[in-house]
């Protein structure tokens, strides 16, 4: 019996985020979520970072941290709940939490285009 018949491998280990690529297409972007578990500390980082940005009007942000740690996913789930496709923006919801998606959401209201997102990598 061939080891691919005895192991699995869930999706979201098979590959890396790709930020740049992830952002561009609303498939690419929502098959980046699948399986994408959000913690407590991480909707905070994104809760924290939106009420920041209403606030402050500081609209550029760096965040730093351990490989793997699951940042690029962080990006793509943020920039999830802030886009202009509705269908999107529900499921990064489902995602993340309703209650984080809502905070996010609160801070900075995407109205009908969404934001526009330029990542920088």
């Amino acid at each position: 019996m061939a080891l691919a018949d005895r192991v699995h491998i869930a999706r979201r280990f098979q590959r890396a985020i790709r930020i740049d690529i992830n952002l561009t297409n609303p498939a690419a972007l929502e098959a980046a979520l699948e399986g994408f578990v959000c913690p407590q500390s991480s909707a905070d980082v994104i809760g924290t970072l939106a009420r920041y940005v209403a606030e402050d009007g500081q609209r550029a942000f760096t965040w730093t941290g351990p490989y793997g740690s699951g940042k690029s996913s962080l990006v793509v789930a943020f920039s999830a709940i802030l886009n202009g496709n509705h269908a999107l923006r529900r499921y990064a919801a489902s995602v993340v939490g309703k209650d984080t998606a809502r905070a996010v959401t609160d801070a900075l209201p995407p109205r009908t285009k969404g934001w526009r997102i330029l990542p920088v990598v």
